[in-house]
């Protein structure tokens, strides 16, 4: 970032200041043309380019025998290169690929151009398309044997990135709740393939709040659009992740729980402890998305009780620790108690974002 000291000039009883030169030049300025000019709360302006370009484009040259991945901007410069081995024969090199499409995603790029010299085969195609099923908004909009073109077609403007987390939140009650009731003696096989499916959903919210968020710091004009503060991005950044994780934490306790769902009393304690944490989450989230320092000391709460639940949890286990070791897996036991204890420190970090839930000690 230049700097520029301008002194303050007036003309009939306007205040003026001549603006960079460079920056006029860049944006394609001139005399007559007109600028869009903000003032924020921290009593500071921002100047924007009205007919600023907002497609910003990437293309990934792939090609065959050892060539090169080529990347380029919309002015054709090459940025960077890569040596990489032939796509068809090496799966290791179509997973390149589909990093730097999601990295592209990731970093704001609208348009995603992908072009070889040879034919892209017809399980590279497809491979490609089932990876960007990930990432919401980016879809196909051309392809031929040659070229595969990708386009965002969402208006970022349009988005709401407090929605876009409460749909995250909403998505892994229900996973959790489903879980957690599973314990009841009516385990369903089929719990763990709707989890894991929902967890992708997760995992595609998170990658679309992670592109807002970075293309709102790129662009002072969207996140002002947006009424995003840096430090409303980065918190939303922080708590977006927490919920991220959380999914993969329940993902992670279905796997387990079928190991000790014929425990009744070891069913009950997790059911019980289980409970702590819904309501845990929900105040969380409330409490950030809200910023309700009521909500932040229900949450303290509820880590209490959850805490004397987990307890009594451990005790079972040290005191049925033979019958355990014979009619479950005491890795599993094991594990479900470090899942939820991560669990519950997810919602606990999120609510700090809103109100700091430790104290301070003299």
């Amino acid at each position: 970032m230049t700097i520029y000291i301008r002194s303050l000039q007036q003309i009939g009883s306007s205040i003026l200041i001549s603006l960079p030169a460079y920056w006029v030049k860049k944006n394609y300025l001139a005399k007559g043309k007109n600028v869009s000019v903000e003032t924020n709360n921290d009593n500071s302006i921002s100047i924007y380019n009205n007919n600023q370009e907002e497609e910003i484009k990437i293309e990934f040259n792939y090609q065959y025998n050892n060539s090169e991945l080529g990347v380029q901007n919309d002015n054709g410069n090459n940025n960077k290169d890569m040596k990489i081995s032939s796509v068809g024969k090496d799966t290791k090199d179509i997973k390149i690929l589909l990093n730097k499409i999601f990295g592209a995603y990731l970093l704001g790029y609208n348009i995603i151009n992908i072009k070889s010299k040879e034919p892209i085969s017809f399980e590279d195609s497809e491979t490609i398309k089932k990876s960007i099923r990930k990432l919401i908004g980016l879809e196909i909009v051309d392809e031929n044997n040659y070229n595969i073109n990708l386009q965002f077609l969402l208006d970022a403007k349009t988005l709401n990135i407090e929605k876009i987390l409460n749909m995250m939140n909403s998505i892994i009650t229900g996973m959790f709740r489903e879980t957690i009731y599973s314990l009841d003696g009516k385990f369903n096989l089929d719990l763990k393939k709707k989890i894991a499916s929902r967890d992708d959903e997760i995992d595609r919210q998170y990658f679309l709040i992670v592109r807002l968020i970075r293309t709102a710091i790129m662009n002072k004009k969207l996140a002002s659009i947006l009424n995003l503060s840096s430090i409303d991005m980065l918190d939303y950044r922080i708590a977006a992740n927490y919920l991220e994780t959380a999914g993969d934490l329940i993902t992670e306790l279905t796997a387990y729980f079928t190991e000790v769902k014929e425990d009744k009393q070891l069913a009950a304690l997790i059911r019980k402890t289980g409970y702590s944490l819904e309501e845990m989450q929900i105040y969380s989230i409330e409490a950030f998305t809200k910023m309700s320092r009521v909500k932040a000391f229900k949450v303290i709460e509820n880590y209490e009780e959850f805490k004397i639940s987990l307890s009594e949890l451990k005790k079972n286990i040290k005191s049925n620790k033979d019958v355990l070791i014979n009619e479950t897996s005491i890795i599993a036991v094991v594990n479900i108690i470090s899942c939820l204890d991560k669990l519950a420190k997810c919602w606990i970090d999120i609510t700090d974002l809103a109100k700091p839930t430790y104290s301070i000690k003299p």
